[in-house]
């Protein structure tokens, strides 16, 4: 489990530097032949891996219902973000990281309802949605990469 948090901490700098070397309108631009944008890609691997992991545990979000149905699956953005969501991205990239590794080990995570993703992977425990998650963040760093040579 060790190595799944370090490559998922290793993503999430990744997307740090996204919010740090883009400007607001490069993370608003939603390119011809694209339906999302940087910041709405971040938006999302936040609310997923809280749904994943959290929701699927019956536990509380750790993040606002507002925000979960703003990125949750299904969605795209509708208007340009101010620079307080980058603000409120950048410590939702990196803080959460710390809370789950606690939450797993004081067992707070145990009781997961198993789930089917819309790709195939069946989750049967925190564990398995924390290694999926790794997969679904890496599946959009690959669309955020794309997406970066029509916004620069």
């Amino acid at each position: 489990m060790t190595n799944d948090f370090h490559i998922w901490e290793n993503n999430r700098n990744i997307y740090l530097k996204f919010l740090i070397h883009n400007d607001l309108e490069q993370l608003n631009t939603v390119p011809k032949g694209f339906n999302n944008n940087l910041l709405w890609n971040i938006g999302h691997v936040i609310a997923v891996q809280q749904r994943l992991v959290y929701g699927l545990a019956n536990q509380p979000l750790r993040i606002s219902d507002d925000l979960f149905q703003k990125y949750k699956p299904g969605t795209k953005p509708t208007i340009p973000e101010p620079q307080d969501t980058v603000e409120l991205f950048k410590e939702l990239l990196i803080k959460p990281i710390e809370q789950t590794k606690s939450d797993l080990k004081s067992g707070k995570l145990n009781q997961y309802s198993p789930y089917t993703t819309s790709k195939g992977f069946h989750l049967a425990s925190a564990e398995d949605a924390i290694t999926f998650n790794n997969y679904h963040e890496a599946m959009h760093l690959g669309t955020m990469i794309s997406l970066l040579k029509f916004v620069r």
